[in-house]
């Protein structure tokens, strides 16, 4: 009986299931893996060992971090698994076992993906009690997301039915079909479809309001007294908040429904004491407390979440001014400018002590994209560089430039100025410490909107100095979709239209 070094240097029992191989006669099948009777777990004492024990990148400074990113695979370097190593159980007995929360796919989902949309309970919680209540197809969800960082891409494929089994049942009606339809809607986005991922979110929001959970008593009330799982029913609407406005921007649309959503539901802890499970219950706070704060000039936040919960309600904000038919806009577009950039200079870094990427703050950084993200929006319909045309009806932006000889200018008004700026400073967020993957699948449409306004300035700026720049930039974006293609399918796609336009307007 081999002990592996995790159970060993955790003190330990080590579940070791013996290989099956000989112990069937030639009569005999395998169980087949179709997911309505079976999901497949693995038991790969090397896997396993190698997803716990395998450190977050070492300190690297902006200039290594970025060459690292994008030269390097962003996948996992994991041997092929033979027949010996997958063994086939039903999902009750996974259940019954706190090893669930040794699932390789369930890890890559928390070393991935979770920490980009941290709406569901922490990793630590399923080998608690709290596993008890945890529905088979929000694991089966888990399974099917983390799947999508494995080597193969076409392991995924294996998981989707198990995982897509919430949207079809018609009986189910809680909010665990609320958690699980908004990381399928943020999944349909992430693989390009977009009328998919908004009808989805359509449908969790209208369950989500039905239930209440814009309501504080409906995390009280569904949480037995645990901390994490009350945690997680605030989380969930939050996030719902989030991807809503996400959506929203991205299909240039006035479509963000809890933007003007009452909500006593208290803001998200630190990830440190949720992800700890401590017992001690922070301070709460709610949305309009948080800008009351502010208002008054006040640094009272409650965590990053809340950082990227505030910059969301600024992005509502862009969308207001965007689509409103008053006549006289301008003082309006200016306070929604001082709001983004009072935002950014509030904003603490993302970056951690130093560039340890151990400590790199994934909610802080997408704050700072959101922003950015804002500031582009508010900016272009305003701007004399018209060579932008932003057509959302797809997942992401996309340009139709056209040389006209009246156009190009050799002195950028002060709109086009600001939103030059934003897209400056979101591509330099694809030179950050931390690996690309572990980014949410949205950066893709903000490294798309950087690689756009980039190319029209290149088209608006004679001098070839500046020129070189701006196609460094370029490159630097397209770089970065190049490494979340390897993840997500809406990246690959959006990096082939963002070269194809770049070519189409006679670049270089």
């Amino acid at each position: 009986m081999p002990v592996c070094s995790r159970c060993q240097a955790s003190d330990i029992e080590c579940r070791y299931v013996r290989s099956r191989r000989g112990m069937r006669s030639k009569q005999d099948t395998p169980p087949s893996p179709i997911f309505s009777h079976a999901v497949p777990l693995f038991d790969v004492d090397a896997f396993s060992n190698w997803l716990s024990n395998t450190p977050l990148p070492p300190d690297l400074d902006a200039g290594e971090a970025l060459f690292q990113s994008l030269s390097t695979p962003q996948t996992l370097d994991v041997p092929s698994l033979s027949d010996d190593t997958m063994i086939w159980r039903e999902p009750e007995q996974q259940l019954s076992t706190p090893d669930v929360a040794y699932d390789p796919m369930i890890q890559l989902y928390y070393q991935n993906f979770h920490r980009s949309h941290p709406l569901l309970v922490p990793r630590k919680a399923l080998a608690s009690p709290l596993l008890e209540k945890i529905p088979v197809y929000i694991l089966s969800i888990m399974r099917y997301i983390g799947a999508h960082y494995y080597p193969d891409p076409a392991f995924k494929e294996e998981f989707r039915q198990s995982a897509y089994m919430v949207v079809a049942d018609s009986t189910i009606s809680d909010g665990f079909k609320v958690q699980g339809m908004l990381l399928l809607a943020i999944v349909e986005h992430a693989h390009g479809q977009d009328d998919s991922a908004h009808q989805m979110m359509q449908t969790a929001i209208n369950l989500a309001l039905d239930l209440g959970i814009h309501r504080s008593s409906f995390a009280i009330e569904n949480s037995a007294s645990n901390f994490m799982m009350e945690e997680s029913w605030c989380r969930t609407f939050w996030e719902l908040y989030v991807v809503d406005g996400l959506l929203a921007t991205v299909r240039n649309r006035i479509s963000f429904r809890l933007y003007r959503q009452k909500t006593d539901v208290r803001l998200p802890c630190p990830e440190d004491i949720y992800n700890s499970g401590s017992a001690v219950v922070p301070i709460k706070q709610t949305l309009d407390e948080l800008e009351r704060s502010w208002n008054l000039g006040q640094q009272n936040c409650p965590s990053s979440f809340a950082y990227r919960v505030h910059a969301v309600r600024s992005l509502g904000k862009v969308i207001d001014v965007n689509h409103s038919l008053e006549m006289d806009l301008e003082e309006h577009v200016q306070i929604v400018d001082a709001r983004l950039a009072s935002t950014l200079m509030r904003l603490p870094s993302s970056q951690g002590s130093g560039y340890d990427s151990s400590n790199f703050d994934e909610q802080l950084f997408q704050a700072e994209m959101i922003t950015y993200v804002g500031m582009i929006y508010l900016h272009h319909p305003r701007s004399s560089m018209r060579f932008a045309s932003f057509d959302c009806q797809t997942s992401c932006v996309r340009l139709r430039a056209e040389r006209e000889s009246n156009a190009v200018s050799t002195a950028l008004d002060l709109h086009s100025q600001k939103f030059l700026r934003a897209a400056d400073q979101l591509s330099n967020l694809v030179t950050l410490p931390n690996p690309i993957k572990y980014r949410t699948p949205f950066f893709t449409c903000g490294l798309a909107m950087c690689i756009v306004v980039h190319t029209a300035a290149c088209l608006a700026t004679p001098t070839a100095h500046k020129g070189e720049s701006l196609k460094a930039r370029i490159q630097l974006a397209v770089g970065g979709l190049n490494v979340l293609g390897k993840v997500w399918p809406l990246a690959r796609t959006v990096r082939q239209q963002m070269v194809d336009m770049y070519q189409e307007v006679g670049l270089r």
